[in-house]
């Protein structure tokens, strides 16, 4: 591996587990549907996308691995309890296979583009910042870029913008395409359009 490879990291929590917010809403077998279809999406534009070298998936679900696999990406084992600890671990294993930049992507971004993808990376190496990507709120973090040297403190959770935000070096930068996650009913009816299987989960 390059020692100026560009890595992507996407955490996958157990599929079992997946989008519990929406449990009033969606069954079990549709919301794992729901998330097999928005990491597919994910992936599949991470790989098409420029200056990217390599992708990484950490998970503990055997399912996501082998989803992942088809796109070529690299399965880190989640030993770790928690999406923050787990996102050390997997920044930890790419620095220690060369990676010299790392984007953090999570699996549940359904209008994600390549292009804004390529837009952080190319923008994180050409100033060594910590790029942190707001949602469309301004509270949560839907995506980080960063020197693998010089990780961040993970701090996903409630606030979590504001949080990576105050760490040395980092700044904002909003991108369209990861602005929208799928958390909430009124997400579910605002993108049919993005996820065309949307209509059959019940």
């Amino acid at each position: 591996m390059s020692m100026a490879a560009t890595w992507a990291l996407v955490p996958v929590k157990r599929l079992d587990r997946a989008k519990s917010r929406l449990a009033p809403h969606l069954s079990p077998p549709a919301r794992q549907a729901l998330q097999r279809s928005m990491l597919a999406h994910v992936l599949g534009e991470l790989a098409r996308t420029p200056g990217l070298d390599a992708i990484a998936i950490v998970t503990a679900d055997a399912e996501a691995a082998a989803l992942a696999a088809r796109f070529g990406a690299r399965h880190v084992p989640e030993n770790a309890t928690g999406l923050n600890p787990a996102l050390v671990e997997g920044s930890a294993a790419l620095a220690g296979l060369g990676a010299r930049f790392i984007a953090i992507v999570p699996a549940d971004l359904p209008e994600l583009v390549a292009g804004d993808v390529a837009a952080a990376l190319a923008e994180a190496r050409a100033c060594g910042d910590i790029l942190v990507v707001p949602d469309r709120a301004g509270i949560g973090t839907n995506g980080l870029v960063f020197p693998a040297e010089r990780p961040p403190r993970f701090a996903f959770g409630p606030d979590s913008y504001r949080r990576h935000l105050a760490e040395p070096g980092a700044r904002a930068f909003p991108l369209a395409s990861l602005a929208r996650d799928l958390d909430r009913l009124e997400d579910l009816a605002a993108l049919h359009a993005s996820i065309p299987s949307l209509e059959s989960l019940s």
